[in-house]
């Protein structure tokens, strides 16, 4: 995990996650806290499409995280 921020009651963090064929895809994990629970929401879509390296999918999902969290 490169990158995890907490604004307010939302924290954000961009994790990989495997693919089909050996590939990797970039995830970002969403977790809102309202009173005592905690929601937490896995959100691929927006984080590009599968790549060949771990790093190149994590780059993804940092910008989109940090798109998210701004």
């Amino acid at each position: 995990m490169a990158f995890k921020e907490t604004k307010g009651n939302k924290t954000i963090e961009a994790l990989v996650a495997p693919a089909p064929g050996g590939m990797f895809k970039g995830v970002v994990k969403v977790s809102t806290q309202r009173g005592e629970q905690v929601f937490v929401q896995t959100i691929g879509k927006g984080c590009g499409r599968p790549v060949k390296s771990e790093q190149a999918a994590l780059e993804l999902a940092e910008r989109e995280a940090r798109r998210l969290i701004g």
